[in-house]
């Protein structure tokens, strides 16, 4: 039998010790840009929850229900609990992001680099945008660095938690081939 199945995820994972990963390096920051369904906002919480993120930021610039949050928290699978996240307006995100991390957008416009080709920060605040319109473009001036996730297939385009997958675990990876 499968000893990670016996054992549960958790503890093999304990076990290798990658939650010491971040006594080495800063944890990365999440911000959504006015995303529109409650469930991709709770795969957000979740992947934060994953991959050890400082927080999240949702920006939501009109009033959020109260009513949709269960919709979140139970696509969180509790990780609603463990990480810290907030909403904040647009004009007020600046407030929520340490002078020292570099605001890295993940969109696909005509300056953005290849994510693959790019030397990412230790210190990032990665940047998603609407399931529709992308980033907004004033927040999207504002980015240190704009990266796209090279898409060969026919469709061209990632759900955008899977592409917020793609570039925290490309950020895992680069910054844990420096720590063994």
């Amino acid at each position: 039998m499968n000893e990670t199945f016996e054992t549960g995820s958790f503890d093999f994972f304990k076990e290798k010790g990658f939650y010491r990963l971040f006594e080495k390096i800063a944890r990365p920051i999440i911000i959504a840009d006015r995303l529109r369904t409650p469930e991709n906002m709770g795969s957000v919480l979740r992947l934060a929850g994953n991959i050890g993120a400082a927080k999240v930021i949702f920006i939501k610039d009109e009033e959020y229900p109260e009513a949709r949050n269960w919709k979140i928290k139970k696509t969180a699978s509790g990780a609603d609990k463990k990480v810290q996240w907030e909403f904040c307006k647009s004009h007020e995100l600046f407030d929520h992001i340490p002078e020292d991390y570099v605001l890295t957008a993940l969109e696909t416009t005509p300056s953005a680099t290849n994510l693959f080709e790019t030397e990412l920060p230790q210190k990032m605040a990665v940047v998603i945008g609407n399931e529709v319109h992308g980033i907004e473009e004033a927040l999207l001036k504002k980015a240190e660095k704009t990266v796209f996730i090279p898409v060969p297939g026919v469709i061209s385009s990632l759900n955008v938690t899977h592409a917020l997958s793609v570039i925290l675990f490309e950020w895992l990876r680069t910054n844990l081939s420096g720590l063994h």
